[in-house]
């Protein structure tokens, strides 16, 4: 990503991979949901999954619809009498479980060395793999900081939620907006310009 600066961090949504990765996952799935309910959209996102998987042309990494899956799995839980953490409000508990779901499913793909914004950047910038940095161990630990960010963020998240909605219940509703899609966004935004700068701090340090 350094390596060319016109990319912003939009591009990755202008992209084939993000198309079917992200937004046909994330569209399927809830026109699904509020048209047959939790566990057709469950279903129908496995097997689209699926497809994806098995037609695909090149590797691919499932994390984002694991992410579906795992977070849709717990709503249907939910819609079925299953709690935790003593939560009884709906948003709160799928606040709460989408984090554990991102903590979950970013910490397994770090552990087995694929973190899921390097994989997803690859797919979707192909240019990063002439970085002189690409290969490195530079290169994937700077990968393994983004997703440790991701994974303490969400963390801090998920605990921010559960104390207001115990203790300050009244603004419990703002807190899970400002920690959805704006929150999303920053650590997008955090994972572009985080490696960028590593990498260029870097280059100047070896002039």
């Amino acid at each position: 990503m350094a390596d060319n600066k016109n990319i912003g961090v939009m591009s990755y949504f202008l992209s084939p991979e993000a198309r079917l990765t992200i937004i046909v996952p994330v569209v399927l799935y809830n026109i699904t949901f509020w048209y047959f309910g939790a566990g057709s959209a469950l279903l129908v996102t496995a097997f689209y999954s699926g497809l994806l998987e098995i037609f695909s042309k090149q590797s691919r990494s499932l994390s984002i619809i694991a992410l579906i899956l795992i977070s849709g799995s717990a709503h249907f839980l939910y819609l079925n009498g299953y709690t935790f953490f003593g939560i009884k409000q709906e948003s709160v508990f799928l606040s709460v479980g989408g984090s554990i779901t991102v903590i979950l499913v970013f910490c397994f793909y770090s552990l087995i060395g694929r973190p899921v914004v390097r994989t997803q950047a690859e797919n979707a910038l192909p240019s990063l793999k002439q970085s002189p940095f690409y290969g490195t161990e530079k290169y994937s630990r700077v990968w393994q900081e983004v997703s440790l960010v991701w994974i303490i963020v969400y963390g801090l998240k998920g605990i921010v939620v559960v104390l207001l909605s115990q203790d300050m219940p009244s603004y419990v509703d703002t807190a899970v907006f400002l920690d959805a899609w704006p929150l999303t966004l920053l650590l997008i935004a955090f994972s572009y310009y985080w490696p960028s700068f590593r990498w260029s701090s870097t280059q100047e340090l070896t002039k």
